[in-house]
Parts: C-alpha cells; sequence; structure tokens
C-alpha cells in the first residue's frame, strides 16, 4: 500500500466514524441539525438570509457509506451558507479596487497569494464575497472540489468560480468538511457536469449529501486525521 493509498483508507474510517468511538454523553447529530435550523430561521427572520425551498430529506439511494446510529445524512446547504464570488468584468468600474482570490489560488489545505490581481466591488459586492477566518472556499472549476480553509487574520474577496461555505452555527468543524470534500474527490463523487466548461455548481454545492456526526465527535475526527495523515507526510 502507498503512502497515498493509506491516507485515503485512513480518510475514509474516519469520516464514516470508524476511527473514533462514539461518545452517548455527546449531544446527538438530530438535535444538532434543530440548532443549525433554528439559527438559520433567526437569520431569514433578521433579513439577513433568504427564505429558501425546503429541501427533501435524503433517500436511501442517495446514501453513499454506512454511518453510525447518533449520527445523520444531510444536505450540505443545511448546513452551510454558501455563495461564489463576483465575476470578472473589466467594464465595470463601481466600488472599491480590492484584491481577490480565484481558483489558480487555492490548493488543497494552502493558498498561494503571491501576485494577487485587483477588480472593483461595491459594497453588496464586498459583503457577499468577503472570506474571514474560518471559511470554507471550494473550487467550482479547475481542480474541482479543491478545498482549503482561510486561517488567516485579515479578509480576502473571492472571484465567482469559488464557492464559500460559512456554518450557520460558528462552531460547526470546518476541517471535518474540508476532509469529506477530499474523500469525495478521492471517490469520483464530485465531477464536472454540463456540455462546455464544466464545474461544480452552486445547486451541486446546496444539494450535495453529507454526514453530519454529533459536533464533539467532528472535532475528534478533525484532530485524529491532522495527527495521522501530518505522521504518513
Amino acid at each position: 500500500m502507498t503512502a497515498q493509498q493509506l491516507k485515503n483508507s485512513i480518510l475514509q474510517m474516519a469520516v464514516q466514524g470508524k476511527l473514533v468511538p462514539q461518545n452517548p454523553d455527546d449531544e446527538p447529530a438530530s438535535v444538532l441539525l434543530q440548532r443549525i435550523k433554528a439559527e438559520k430561521k433567526e437569520l431569514i427572520k433578521a433579513g439577513k438570509l433568504k427564505k429558501e425551498k425546503p429541501l427533501p430529506p435524503v433517500s436511501p439511494e442517495e446514501v453513499p457509506f454506512e454511518i453510525p446510529e447518533n449520527w445523520m445524512w444531510v444536505h450540505l446547504g443545511e448546513l452551510f451558507q454558501h455563495n461564489t464570488g463576483k465575476a470578472l468584468n473589466s467594464a465595470n468600474t463601481d466600488g472599491q479596487l480590492l484584491e481577490y482570490i480565484t481558483t489558480s489560488n487555492v490548493y488543497w489545505d494552502r493558498f498561494e497569494l503571491d501576485c494577487l490581481k485587483q477588480m472593483h466591488f461595491t459594497e453588496s459586492e464586498i459583503e457577499k464575497c468577503t472570506v474571514t477566518k474560518g471559511d470554507l472556499l471550494i473550487c467550482e472549476g479547475g481542480d474541482i472540489g479543491r478545498s482549503a480553509i482561510w486561517n488567516f487574520d485579515f479578509e480576502m474577496r473571492i472571484q465567482n468560480h469559488l464557492h464559500r461555505l460559512r456554518g450557520y452555527i460558528p462552531d460547526i468543524c470546518q476541517k471535518y468538511y474540508y476532509y469529506l470534500m477530499w474523500l469525495y474527490k478521492d471517490k469520483g463523487m464530485i465531477d464536472g457536469r454540463g456540455i462546455g466548461l464544466q464545474g461544480f455548481s452552486s445547486k451541486r454545492v446546496h444539494e450535495l449529501v453529507v454526514p453530519l456526526p454529533p459536533l464533539a465527535e467532528q472535532k475528534r475526527i478533525a484532530d485524529v486525521l491532522e495527527r495521522a495523515l501530518g505522521a504518513i507526510g
């Protein structure tokens, strides 16, 4: 077994709940989901979020692998606010001239920020297209699904081929879902669709079926994976 195959095997076990023991004292995933839904409802009520058509329950045919009984299958859009950035338009000079990143700046678990380009952003575009510490970024095009967490103390704008995912509750473990993207990419579960330029559309991000472990377990899995994968090199 190669080092990469070993990493993928550990990753598969971990995100399925087979690497870290379940703790009966953890808040169940069902209760966590209700907290997330309540927070989302408050954001809608405050006018900070548009009301969406509810997603249907995940069907058995959509489930890609087995998970522990105290976990749930949900859609990614139930857990995260997500949107893409601003499309390039050289004719548009409204707003502030600011630096931005695109797919060429995002690699697995890291960013390359040399020689950043600039474009104009209005106040509303700045709000929509700005990433802050802890946001998970996913490539829509290029190496589809490639992901990294923005862990810098400064903010940055994004171009439209990047998805910004921000949890409805701040303590959701972004690192667990980063590792899940890695697994889904390795398993061919994230692929380009469409004619011509292919990509990972906002609709597909919203509807992507993902496991929801208890919050404490998400963090335990992410910590174990970080140590185990780092040790392999």
